[in-house]
């Protein structure tokens, strides 16, 4: 009885002692040279007590967001060339407006220094000539108004200016002599040939024989024409009298060329190619070369402007 426990035990022991490597085995990971697929992730469940936020799609938001800004930067684009034009606009305008303003203060003040000087010819002011009105010169200006019977208000309008020039020219220029007599003693001379330099009846030049003229009627005028354009008060060729001096310009700037108005369109002078000749101030050359006349005889009376 004894034995057959012991042969019992023994044998469970042999069976167990068999079993054992099958089951490491099946317990074993089996190893094969294929890859393995990656586990695929679940997405975990989303809870309805939790919504999801909606969120646009790209293109949605691309397109709404880069609309705005391109019709913002378009128009801005435009605005700022057009606030450009009108800032150049207003510089513009403002620059011609300071160089108008410059100019007219420039004409004023050449005019106001003229006023001075002929208010001094006169008499009624001791003032230096500044080109600055002045309570003095305002008040030499009311003098001089007053006696002319214009509007005595001290300011320098056109009819007080023009007045003052001829007054002044009155007692400074050429008293006495008649145009009529200028004119005929420059005829006399007709056909002298032209000398530069030249002053006497052998050769003339154009100035030298004006002033040979003006001479011989016992009246003085400077040497060179541009000192002669400097004499006397300023006329517009509708104003022109015979004896009146006419002054080109030729040669040089300005003034360079003179004659004697001796009327009907027509004035004495000494040219370079005929001599002393009569010409008419409506030949081409002359009209395109005509500067300005200018009155030195008294006796041609006053001019009105």
């Amino acid at each position: 009885m004894k034995m057959k426990k012991k042969l019992a035990s023994v044998l469970t022991v042999i069976m167990l002692a068999c079993s054992l490597p099958w089951q490491a085995q099946a317990a074993a990971p089996i190893v094969s040279n294929k890859p393995h697929k990656a586990p695929v992730a679940t997405p975990p469940a989303v809870s309805e007590a939790q919504p999801v936020k909606a969120v646009p799609e790209p293109a949605a938001v691309k397109a709404d967001t880069a609309a705005k800004p391109a019709a913002e930067v378009k128009a801005s684009k435009q605005a700022k060339p057009e606030k450009k034009a009108k800032k150049t606009a207003k510089k513009k305008s403002k620059k011609t407006k300071e160089k108008q303003s410059k100019v007219q203060v420039q004409q004023s003040n050449w005019r106001l220094k003229v006023a001075q000087q002929k208010l001094q010819v006169l008499g009624f002011s001791d003032e230096r000539p500044s080109g600055r009105m002045t309570e003095a010169t305002s008040t030499a200006l009311k003098s001089f108004q007053k006696q002319h019977k214009l509007k005595a208000d001290g300011e320098l309008n056109d009819a007080t200016y023009h007045k003052l020039t001829w007054e002044a020219f009155a007692k400074e220029g050429i008293p006495k002599v008649k145009g009529k007599e200028i004119v005929s003693r420059a005829a006399k001379y007709k056909g002298v040939p032209y000398v530069f330099g030249g002053t006497t009846t052998k050769g003339f030049d154009c100035s030298g024989y004006v002033q040979y003229v003006f001479k011989d009627c016992k009246a003085k005028l400077p040497r060179l024409a541009d000192e002669q354009a400097l004499q006397g008060i300023f006329v517009t060729q509708k104003q022109l009298r015979p004896g009146d001096l006419v002054f080109f310009t030729t040669y040089a700037a300005g003034a360079s060329h003179v004659g004697i108005y001796a009327g009907d369109g027509q004035f004495w002078s000494a040219s370079s190619s005929k001599g002393v000749m009569l010409s008419s101030l409506k030949d081409d050359y002359w009209k395109q070369r005509y500067y300005g006349a200018r009155r030195v005889l008294i006796t041609n009376g006053e001019v009105y402007k």
